[in-house]
This record gives structure tokens, sequence and C-alpha cells, in this order.
């Protein structure tokens, strides 16, 4: 009892330390689909009917966000050190539930539920927390370890560049954005195959927001590994835009797949902004990304993808395949430019 204690003692050290600095919240594209929601509830002259008309919405946003929660709490403690203490099971998982709470993005959330629609929606927060903290718990506890199929390997691939094109696939499918993305897409492609009288206008938002969710990572490209790979590819005869190509279209291509049903015009717009914005970041940014992760982007570079993207997506899907072909323009531009950059840090 008294090494709970203890260490319930040392998370609310970790928790006081971690609410004090900006940087325990790190900026992803996807809080602005959360946000978006919230704003639009509460700006609303029925607060109340529309958190209630959004809430299976508000649970496809909000369960890959806390998963990313659950998945921190797991590394808050040193496992190897926790492993060596006299805890029972209950313990451990009391322990986790604990420090899951302290998260002070979770804490922002829950009160931000409670003072916004009242005891029964932060109540409804807590219960979906709690649901999805204790499958992440029971899941990274199992005997045996979880690999990605096979059906979603591309190491046999025939293109002569097929080994960056593995590596981006890698390290994107290893980030909680793609994979937010994808539960987001999914939800929405069985809305319309099989809902009652699906709403038209639904689908490019749906589309839009599966950008979203993807559009951080256009920021990191070359650094999902920590700029590892970075080191890798400088070392190979390959111009810098061919790489530079060659990632994109791999982020340009499971985008796409993605948004199929949904609206493929308005994704594939948004993909190109989010990569053109997101270029400068990407080459000459250093951040530090660890794998089942949101990626971490910059504020500003952030607010022009979805701002921009947004604009390029629904008028895509509104005035026509010309809006995609500026959207084109920007990408190739943005093509050109990181071919500079590239030479340049190549010489620095």
């Amino acid at each position: 009892m008294a090494q709970f204690l203890a260490l319930l003692s040392l998370l609310k050290k970790l928790m006081l330390k971690e609410l004090g600095s900006l940087s325990s919240v790190r900026f992803n594209n996807f809080l602005f689909s959360i946000l978006f929601i919230v704003t639009a509830g509460f700006n609303s002259g029925a607060p109340k009917a529309a958190f209630w008309s959004t809430l299976l919405f508000q649970i496809v946003l909000l369960a890959p966000l806390l998963v990313t929660f659950s998945v921190d709490t797991q590394h808050r403690l040193p496992p190897e050190r926790v492993a060596t203490w006299p805890l029972t099971g209950t313990q451990r998982l009391l322990l986790s539930s604990v420090s899951f709470v302290l998260n002070p993005l979770f804490i922002m959330l829950f009160f931000g539920y409670l003072f916004w629609m009242g005891l029964a929606a932060g109540l409804f927060f807590v219960l979906l927390a709690f649901i999805v903290h204790v499958t992440v718990y029971a899941v990274g506890r199992l005997p045996f370890e979880l690999r990605t199929p096979a059906s979603l390997s591309i190491s046999r691939t025939p293109f002569k560049f097929g080994g960056i094109a593995q590596e981006m696939w890698r390290e994107m499918h290893g980030t909680l954005d793609f994979w937010a993305a994808l539960f987001i897409a999914i939800s929405g492609t069985l809305y319309r195959l099989f809902g009652q009288a699906p709403e038209p206008e639904a689908f490019p938002m749906l589309s839009l927001f599966v950008g979203i969710a993807m559009s951080t990572i256009g920021q990191r490209m070359l650094r999902l590994d920590e700029g590892r790979a970075l080191l890798r590819y400088r070392l190979l005869p390959i111009t810098g835009w061919k790489l530079l190509v060659t990632q994109d279209m791999t982020f340009l291509i499971s985008l796409a797949v993605m948004v199929s049903f949904l609206s493929l015009r308005t994704g594939i717009a948004f993909g190109l902004v989010a990569i053109a914005v997101g270029r400068y970041p990407s080459l000459r940014q250093r951040a530090n990304q660890r794998r089942w992760r949101f990626v971490g982007g910059d504020w500003r570079f952030g607010v022009a993808q979805v701002v921009l993207g947004g604009f390029a997506g629904i008028g895509a899907a509104r005035a026509g395949l010309w809006v995609l072909a500026v959207a084109f323009a920007l990408y190739l531009a943005s093509v050109f430019w990181g071919e500079l950059l590239w030479r340049r840090s190549l010489t620095a």
C-alpha cells in the first residue's frame, strides 16, 4: 500500500509539472475537428440540442484522442520499474486510471463538457473515457503481440523508389493520425452505404475531417521517426524532388482510398494543399515524434493547412475541377521549393 501511495504522489507531481508547461498539450490539427464541433454547438441557439444531435460524431472524434491519452498513460511511469513493485492487478489498473485522469488535456475537455452542457455531458465523457482506457489497458497486456496485417504491407513493390514508399507507409500508419482518419472514413462510408436517406452535404464535410486528421503528418513527412530516416535519405543517390514526390504520393494515395466513398475531389484538394503548406516545417523544423502518438505540429502551419485546405476542399466539391487544378499547381510549386530547401540542407 505504501508503494501505491508513493506512486500516486509521483503522478501528482508529474501532473503539476505538465500543467505548468504548454508543451504538455502538443498542437495537432485533429484538435480542430473537436473544437469545431464544440464551438459550433456552444454558439448555436440551442447548445443542448446541438450536443445530442452530434453525439455520434463526437464519439468518432473523441475516441482516437482518448486512445492517445491512454497510450501516454502507459509510458508516464517506466513500466519496468512499476513491474518490480508489489502491486495487485486491481492496484495497477487503478494506478493507470488515475494517471489517465490526470492528463492535462483530459482535464480541460472534462471541464469544458461539464460547464458547457452540465453534469450529464460530463459523466458521458468520463464513461466514454473509461471504456476506451480499459480497452487500451487490456489490449496492452495481451499474451501475444498485435501486428499489422500482411495485406497492409507494401514491402514487395516493383517501383524503383519502393523502399522510400515502404518507409513512409510504415511510419505513417504508426501514428494515431492515420488511424483516426481511417476510423472517420470507415464511419462515414458505412453511413453512406447503409444509412437511411444519408445527407449528400455531409460527405464533403466528412472528407474534410479525414483530411484534417491526416494533415499534421504533412508537416513531419521526414521526421516521423525523429529524423532517423532523413539521415538515410541524405546518403541515397536521389534528387530531392523525387524523394518528396514519392512520400507525397504515399500520403495522397492513402488519403484517396479513405475518401473514395465520401468525396474524392474534396479529399485530394485538401491533401494537396496540406502537403504544400507543410513542406517548409517538414524540411526545416526538427521535432521528436514517437510512434503511436498524434503528430505534434506547428500551430501556424496547422491553421494555414486547415483554413486553406478547407477552402480548397469545399471549392473543389462545389465549384468544380478548376479548384483542384489550382491546388495541384500550388503543390507543384511546393515541390520545386522543396527541392531548393533539400539542396541547401545537403550543403549546410
